[in-house]
């Protein structure tokens, strides 16, 4: 089977016991969280820091982020190789992209960072920080996650969360709800053994793999990877 690389350890969400980088009290809480293991459909407020990243151009759902504080969202760079900063809308407290969101809220983008060594090689540094026009206001529904301390190392087999709106089965439709899943975490030796012969894809130190057969996530449209 492929495994997912999720994004770099570099820039990569990760929750963990200790260690945690708490900026603000907030982060890393999310008090509605009645999440059942296994369950598919996310809640609102289970997933609190989940941003839905809309190309204005485009009408929908492209890419997924993730709130780090009240005017920063940590996002993949592949995010914004095409749409212009302009056209870029971001929605906070969003569980379904085409039902009611009672609780949502949304930024335009004042700035996109994106790593200078992004692609070199293809998927690696892929990080980016986008600064909002205004602050979002925290509640229940919106708060920020919180970053793992630097040095911070996740072992094969190490349960994560994963949640974003994906394909539902290859090829098949794209979520309106917003998709949880848990996922370990897979050696990088083992995933690049995967990747083997697979043009354009070179497995880093930069990098976590997570996966399991049956169960897998669009590297496009992760956006956050929980530590458990």
């Amino acid at each position: 089977m492929k495994f997912n690389i999720v994004l770099s350890v570099a820039g990569i969400i990760l929750l963990y016991a200790t260690g945690c980088l708490c900026q603000l009290d907030v982060c890393g809480r999310a008090p509605l969280n009645d999440r059942i293991s296994g369950g598919e459909n996310a809640t609102a407020g289970v997933w609190p820091w989940q941003v839905s990243i809309h190309d204005i151009q485009l009408g929908h759902h492209y890419c997924g982020g993730t709130l780090i504080a009240k005017d920063w969202v940590l996002a993949g760079a592949h995010c914004f190789d095409s749409p212009s900063d302009s056209d870029i809308v971001m929605y906070f407290g969003r569980v379904s992209q085409y039902g009611s969101n009672p609780y949502e809220i949304s930024r335009t983008v004042s700035r996109v960072i994106v790593h200078p060594d992004y692609g070199h090689p293809p998927f690696d540094k892929d990080i980016a920080l986008v600064q909002l026009s205004s602050s979002v206001p925290f509640s229940d529904y919106i708060r920020p996650v919180c970053l793992a301390a630097a040095g911070s190392v996740f072992d094969a087999g190490t349960e994560s969360w994963v949640t974003g709106w994906g394909y539902l089965e290859p090829e098949g439709p794209v979520s309106d709800m917003l998709q949880e899943v848990m996922l370990p975490v897979v050696s990088n030796s083992d995933c690049d053994h995967a990747y083997t012969g697979v043009v354009g894809i070179t497995i880093t130190n930069n990098m976590i793999c997570s996966g399991q057969d049956g169960k897998s996530v669009c590297p496009a449209l992760a956006l956050f990877l929980r530590i458990v």
